[in-house]
């Protein structure tokens, strides 16, 4: 009989031991989101750490080129981690605005600052590298040519003109402007592409190898 509750204890320990991994190792969310000050503000979580007590969360903020809508909005991110729940604590790195932010983060404004915050701790989550967005590649743009009457848009703009805005809203260079296909050339940030595409002024654009 002894025998038998030895063997029922065994059993009932491997049963909750078990049952204790599998919590641990069910994935996680985590969650970052911070008071910007305008709508060109990105945050990114880059790694988590694990301590006995804490998840500790690090965080990147990244103002994008170009237009953005300028009212104070919310930055958000998540990813999914292996990791212990645990009480979180925030360091986001990349602020450049003056007034204190409502969230409970630390805020740090050198990036030496973290390693200290983190020593000891466990690596449990790493952001994978993140395309150069700005490096800079040439491509040439052929507007529609039903956007001109007597060489000017409806706004009164030149094909000259339109090319400058359109380049210093992107990010890009100064453009050549290339009349005979109605368009121009220039270098644009690779992250800035698609928001080139999309112009309802633009028929196509093409990378240009030569320019």
């Amino acid at each position: 009989m002894k025998t038998m509750k030895n063997i029922f204890t065994i059993l009932a320990f491997a049963c909750v031991s078990f049952a204790g991994y599998s919590v641990h190792a069910q994935e996680s969310a985590v969650s970052v989101q911070v008071t910007v000050p305008d709508g060109g503000w990105k945050i990114r979580i880059v790694q988590v750490y694990q301590t006995s007590t804490h998840l500790l969360v690090v965080s990147e903020l990244e103002r994008s080129q170009g237009l953005a809508i300028q009212v104070i909005s919310q930055a958000k991110d998540s990813v999914k981690i292996k990791a212990t729940k645990l009480p979180v604590r925030h360091f986001v790195l990349g602020k450049t605005w003056n007034w204190t932010n409502k969230e409970p983060y630390a805020f740090l404004f050198d990036p030496k600052e973290l390693s200290k915050k983190v020593a000891g701790a466990k690596l449990v989550f790493q952001a994978k590298p993140k395309e150069n967005a700005t490096a800079k590649v040439s491509y040439i743009v052929v507007y529609k040519k039903e956007i001109f009457t007597d060489g000017k848009t409806k706004q009164g703009e030149t094909l000259q003109q339109l090319a400058m805005r359109h380049c210093k809203e992107l990010g890009a260079s100064s453009p050549s402007v290339l009349r005979i296909i109605n368009g121009f050339a220039a270098k644009f940030p690779s992250g800035n592409v698609p928001k080139l595409k999309a112009l309802p002024e633009v028929k196509y654009i093409e990378m240009d190898q030569g320019f």
